[in-house]
């Protein structure tokens, strides 16, 4: 009887102790669980996240999506929905810090917007364009202090998003990947440690670096200013420090961009010797001899200056002030950045204005 007792009270005793540990496994997870300790997010756990809620397999990765604008939290992924070939559909998700600004509507878009816990989505699509464009599927989360965002092409969007059967469903996929918590500037660990197949090896592409007055001159290229005779940075000393600019010398007109901080007491206004109206969210403004647009970017308020002696009155039509009235309409109209940091790589390629 004393080694029958003996035993079981040894069975008891280790009955105990494998109860502890499976109760550690069990309730606790941190025996074998993913590790969900905050961390600072980065482009990997950006990425991470959104293959995770998605359950999609990227067949690549860009962590550069926009080129000439640095995006620490944004990365592109693409991928190929189940029985497809290629790598057509795409996503662009990023993560920023709200800019106090709620999203508008622009004409180029069709949109609808409704509240969900904790923030506000804003939805903006636009339709195909037959045998050029398929169209595109923007879905916008602001909550708190973030903007969160999705952007989806590839299959050919021919009405309101929500009601068509995409490879990822707008409220159903979509939503849930921005209503994710772990999609945030702080994440958790386990996707800050995430093992992703095809991740690229170098992925510090991107970094930014301070605008340059041949990045701003690049941007005005992209716009279509015409080729200048001479190029020169632009004097910026009244609006202070931060600003950045350049000034482009025609034939016959000179074009002058500043970028100015938009919380520099001195940004630039429409003055009272100017004639001015705002048409699309652009400040037009000319006076004898000058015309001036202003227009807001995400971190700066860019003012484009024309000067030529031709101007007499608003220069809304390209072929009446000629070579001026086409780059001041290049520039008021204009789709490029014009942000007051860039990328490394765009900078470096924009060489002398």
């Amino acid at each position: 009887m004393r080694s029958w007792g003996f035993l079981l009270r040894g069975l008891a005793a280790a009955a105990v102790v494998f109860g502890v540990i499976a109760g550690v496994v069990a309730v606790g997870g941190w025996l074998t669980g993913p590790d969900d300790s905050p961390a600072p997010a980065t482009k990997k756990a950006v990425a991470a996240v959104t293959v995770d809620v998605l359950g999609i397999e990227p067949t690549s990765y860009d962590v550069n999506p926009r080129w000439d604008v640095p995006e620490p939290l944004g990365v592109e992924i693409r991928f190929r929905p189940e029985g497809e070939d290629g790598d057509s559909h795409y996503l662009h998700v990023r993560v920023a810090e709200a800019d106090g600004e709620e999203p508008t509507c622009s004409e180029y878009y069709q949109c609808a917007d409704w509240e969900a816990d904790g923030g506000r989505f804003h939805l903006a699509w636009q339709e195909e364009e037959p045998e050029e464009d398929p169209g595109i599927v923007v879905l916008t989360l602001r909550t708190g202090d973030e903007v969160r965002s999705v952007t989806y092409a590839g299959e050919q969007i021919t009405g309101d998003p929500r009601e068509q059967d995409l490879p990822l469903d707008v409220e159903d996929d979509l939503a849930r990947l921005l209503a994710d918590d772990r999609l945030s500037a702080t994440t958790t660990r386990a996707m800050v440690d995430a093992d992703l197949p095809r991740w690229p090896k170098d992925d510090t592409r991107g970094d930014s670096v301070p605008t340059t007055p041949e990045a701003v001159a690049q941007w005005m290229r992209e716009d279509g200013v015409g080729d200048p005779v001479s190029t020169r940075p632009a004097d910026t000393t009244e609006y202070g420090d931060g600003a950045v600019g350049v000034e482009l010398t025609a034939q016959d007109h000179t074009v002058t961009v500043v970028l100015v901080p938009r919380d520099s007491p001195s940004v630039p206004v429409c003055g009272a010797d100017w004639h001015c109206e705002t048409r699309r969210d652009v400040v037009r403004g000319w006076q004898p001899g000058a015309a001036i647009a202003i227009r807001r970017t995400p971190d700066a308020v860019m003012l484009a200056t024309v000067r030529a002696p031709v101007i007499d009155g608003p220069p809304r039509m390209r072929s009446r002030f000629g070579g001026a009235g086409e780059d001041y309409l290049a520039l008021a109209d204009g789709f490029a950045a014009y942000v007051l940091t860039t990328t490394r790589e765009f900078a470096e390629g924009a060489g002398p204005g």
